[in-house]
C-alpha cells in the first residue's frame, strides 16, 4: 500500500516521520516555513521567534537524542551536544537517509481539511507570498512541528500598572540584555535552569518566582561521569513508584547536609521541599543552583501578589524592586490550521498521536515528552507505527478498544503526573516506548537473548537508549544496535545492582500484602 504523505514541519519529529515513511516506500512531501530544517535548532532563528539561544547545551545525552538508525559515531563518549552540533547531527541524518529532496523551504501550511475523495487537501503559501495559496491533496498528514512555537504569555496580577519590560523566554539569545537591570524571572524548567543562571550573573539583582519546586535531576548525578539518562533502565524502572519516592525523600534528606559539594547540598535542599519528585516533569538542568550558592539569586515560592510599577509584591509580604520580567512559562498547543476536529488535549489521543474521528488521516508527531528520556526517541515510535500503518502492515485497535487504551493510558499519567497538571504531553518514557515496541513488534526482550547473555544483562542494568529497539521487529539493524549497546557502560555499580534489585523485590512482596501501593496500570 503506498500512499501521499504531507509531512508538516522538519525539525526532528519531521524528518525521522520523513525517513520512516521512505522507509516503508510511501511518497512523501515535507512543508517548512523555514529556509533550512531543524525546527527550533535551526541557524537563524529571528528576534521574535522562539529557537535556540546562544548557549544552548541538550539536557539528555546525545545517545539519547540520536535516532536508533543514526547512532553517534561508535565510540563517542556519552555527552551533551551543543544546538549547532545537534542541528548538524540532523543535516547529517537528512543526507544520510536522502530526505532533503522532500522537503519544500520557507512555505507556510494555512490549514489541513478533509476532502470529498477521502484524502486530505492541505493549503499552503509561499512565507514570503501569502497571497498566493495553492492547494495540495494528500492520503494522510502528519503533523510534526512539535510543542515549542507558541510563547505561554500568562497574565500577571498587577500587569497593567507595571510599566518595565515583559519578555518570553522562547525568544532569549543571551544575556547581555539584561546586564545592570533588575529582572524578575517567572517559572523554572530546563531551559528556564540556564536562562536564569545567565541572567543572574550579569544583573544588579535578580528574584526566581515559582509555584513549586520542580524536581531537579543534576546533569552529572552524584559527581559520577554518567549523563543523568543514564539512568533510565530497566532496572530501576522495575522499581514501583512508592518505594522510589520514599528512597528519593530519604537521599535528598541525607545530601542537604552530607552533599558532596555546596551545589549538589542545594539540590538537595530544593528537591526536599517537593514529596512528590517522581509526579512530575524532571528537569534535568542543575545551571541555575549555583547562583544560590554564589547569593546572585534569590528564590521567592510564596506566589505573586501583584505588580507595582517597578516592583513586585509575593504573597509573603516581601516586596522587590524590579525593571524587567523574564517568563519562563513554556508554550501553548496551536492546532488551528486543522479544520475537522478540535483538538484541546493531546491525552484524548491515542499514543498522543491519533485521534479517534481522524485515525491515520491526519496524525501528531511530538507531543509525547518523557518525564525522564528524549522526545526524539517517542517522535521515531511514532514514526514507525504510522509508516507501518499506513503500509497495512499494522492495524489500529477496534473502536471499542481503542477508546479504551485511550481512557487508560490518559487516566494513568494523570494519576502519576499529577505534580504538573498542565503539561499534559508528558508521558512515562520507559512504559510509553516499552508497549509501542509491543505495537510494533520490536521489543528488545525476544528470545534470542537466550543465546546472548550479555546483552541481556546490558538491556536490565543499561540506559534504554533509541537502540534497543533496532535489535527485533521491523526494519531491525541487530548488528548495529548490539555493537552501539553495548559500547555504553551501564552507570550502575554491583552493589546498586543489587541494592536496587532487593528493593523491587521487597516492594512488590509488600503490594502483594497491601502494605505498599501499586503503581496504576499503563
Amino acid at each position: 500500500m503506498r500512499k501521499s504523505v504531507c509531512v508538516i514541519g522538519a525539525g526532528p519529529s519531521g524528518l525521522v516521520a520523513m525517513k520512516e515513511l521512505l522507509d516503508e516506500g510511501h511518497e512523501v512531501t515535507c512543508f517548512d516555513r523555514n529556509a533550512e530544517l531543524g525546527g527550533v535548532f535551526r541557524a537563524g532563528v529571528g528576534a521574535d521567534e522562539a529557537g535556540a539561544y546562544d548557549s544552548t547545551m541538550l539536557t539528555i545525552s546525545n545517545y539519547m537524542m540520536t535516532f536508533s538508525s543514526f547512532p553517534p559515531p561508535l565510540g563517542q563518549e556519552r555527552l551533551y551536544w551543543s544546538a549547532g552540533e545537534y542541528r548538524q547531527y540532523l543535516r547529517d541524518f537528512a543526507e544520510r537517509f536522502e530526505l532533503l529532496p522532500a522537503i519544500r523551504y520557507g512555505t507556510d501550511v494555512l490549514s489541513v481539511a478533509r476532502n470529498d475523495s477521502g484524502g486530505y487537501d492541505v493549503e499552503v503559501a509561499p512565507a514570503d507570498a501569502p497571497e498566493n495559496r495553492t492547494v495540495h491533496q494528500f492520503d494522510s498528514v502528519a503533523i510534526t512541528t512539535g510543542t515549542h512555537r507558541v510563547p505561554n504569555y500568562i497574565d500577571l496580577p498587577g500587569q497593567v500598572d507595571f510599566a518595565g519590560e515583559i519578555v518570553h523566554s522562547a525568544h532569549y539569545r543571551n544575556a547581555e540584555p539584561f546586564r545592570g537591570k533588575r529582572v524578575l524571572c517567572v517559572g523554572i524548567g530546563e531551559t528556564a535552569a540556564d536562562v536564569v543562571n545567565e541572567i543572574a550573573q550579569v544583573t544588579e539583582s535578580c528574584t526566581l518566582s515559582v509555584r513549586r519546586h520542580q524536581p531537579i535531576v543534576e546533569r552529572y548525578p552524584a559527581g559520577r561521569p554518567f549523563t543523568n539518562d543514564a539512568y533510565t533502565s530497566q532496572l530501576l524502572h522495575s522499581v514501583p513508584l512508592a518505594a522510589a519516592g520514599t528512597f528519593m525523600r530519604l537521599g535528598m534528606n541525607r545530601n542537604k547536609s552530607r552533599g558532596r559539594t555546596a551545589a549538589a547540598r542545594a539540590v538537595a535542599e530544593w528537591n526536599s521541599k517537593n514529596p512528590h519528585f517522581f509526579n512530575h516533569f524532571l528537569t534535568k538542568n542543575d545551571a541555575f543552583i549555583h547562583r544560590i550558592v554564589d547569593n546572585t539569586l534569590t528564590v521567592n515560592a510564596s506566589g505573586i501578589e501583584r505588580l507595582g510599577k517597578d516592583y513586585v509584591l509575593f504573597k509573603d509580604g516581601r516586596r522587590e524592586q524590579i525593571d524587567t520580567i523574564m517568563l519562563n512559562t513554556g508554550y501553548i498547543e496551536d492546532f488551528s490550521i486543522l479544520k475537522d476536529v478540535n483538538v484541546t488535549d493531546v491525552r484524548r489521543l491515542y499514543k498522543h498521536m491519533i485521534h479517534p474521528d481522524l485515525g491515520l488521516g491526519v496524525v501528531f508527531i511530538g507531543w509525547a515528552r518523557p518525564a525522564a528520556g528524549g522526545v526524539p526517541a517517542c517522535s521515531e515510535m511514532q514514526s514507525r507505527y504510522f509508516a507501518l500503518l499506513c503500509s497495512g502492515k499494522k492495524a489500529l485497535p477496534d473502536r471499542v478498544r481503542f477508546q479504551n487504551l485511550i481512557e487508560r493510558q490518559a487516566s494513568y499519567e494523570n494519576e502519576v503526573f499529577h505534580g504538573n497538571p498542565d503539561l499534559r504531553t508528558l508521558v512515562h518514557y520507559n512504559h510509553y516506548m516499552l508497549d509501542f515496541a509491543k505495537v510494533i513488534g520490536c521489543l528488545p526482550w525476544h528470545p534470542a537473548l537466550i543465546l546472548d547473555p550479555r546483552l541481556a544483562l546490558r538491556l536490565w542494568i543499561g540506559s534504554q537508549t533509541p537502540h534497543v529497539f533496532r535489535l527485533f521487529g521491523p526494519h531491525s539493524s541487530h548488528r548495529a544496535a548490539r555493537k552501539t549497546i553495548m559500547s555504553l557502560p551501564p552507570a550502575f555499580k554491583t552493589s546498586q545492582v543489587l541494592g536496587i534489585t532487593a528493593v523491587s523485590l521487597v516492594s512488590r512482596v509488600l503490594i502483594a500484602a497491601g502494605l505498599m501501593k501499586a503503581d496504576p496500570q499503563y
